[in-house]
């Protein structure tokens, strides 16, 4: 199981909607315990029996389960009360397909707005050198250190755009004109689909490639 604390995302499969959350406790066999679900910084009420998808993100892995709504308490606490699942599904990122890339990316501390600066040539420009579904490795002037959090958006190569990823630095090395920096994507991250469309297309492409060559 995730650790309490560990930021959890919610799915509402029936609206088709996506809520932010953190792991608070368990009981195993009975409940999980999360914060109040949020969505865009409001809470949001979730109805008894509710089938809902979990995801967490811990220590590179992903992790998955189905449940149900129990009940939700507002005093002394808000809290949601999940059913155990029955399977907590584990997925290692490290083992994710990886690309080599060259794509142009904005990177901030803070979530940014990124048609206002997409064309601004003094906007903290950097560049992605391999993306995957866990994470990327890119380059950027801006100083971070490790365990930050940044917010990055770019556009991908087949045209669509990928904005206020969030992730945290994981990894740091210091050149003498550049900052090279491994990011983990959060469980936060807010859309990945751009980016997981992009991934499997591409190595459908290299695939294909591939087996010509052979």
């Amino acid at each position: 199981m995730l650790p309490v604390g560990t930021a959890i995302q919610l799915v509402d499969p029936v609206n088709k909607v996506r809520l932010n959350s953190r792991l608070v406790g368990w009981d195993p066999d009975h409940c999980l315990l999360v914060e109040q679900p949020t969505r865009a910084g409001q809470s949001v009420q979730l109805p008894k029996n509710l089938p809902v998808v979990g995801r967490g993100m811990h220590e590179g892995k992903v992790w998955g389960f189905q449940s149900t709504v129990l009940f939700q308490t507002l005093q002394p606490f808000r809290v949601l009360y999940l059913a155990y699942p029955k399977k907590i599904e584990e997925v290692t990122l490290r083992q994710s397909e990886r690309l080599n890339t060259k794509i142009r990316v904005l990177t901030t501390p803070r979530k940014h707005d990124f048609a206002a600066q997409k064309k601004d040539e003094s906007a903290p420009w950097g560049l992605i050198k391999n993306l995957s579904l866990g994470g990327c490795s890119l380059s950027c002037p801006f100083r971070f250190e490790v365990n930050m959090p940044v917010f990055m958006s770019f556009e991908l190569p087949d045209g669509t755009t990928a904005e206020n990823i969030m992730g945290f630095v994981r990894n740091v090395t210091r050149e003498q004109n550049d900052n090279l920096y491994g990011v983990q994507f959060d469980s936060r991250a807010g859309k990945l689909d751009s980016v997981s469309a992009f991934i499997k297309l591409a190595s459908r492409l290299v695939s294909k490639s591939g087996m010509r060559n052979t």
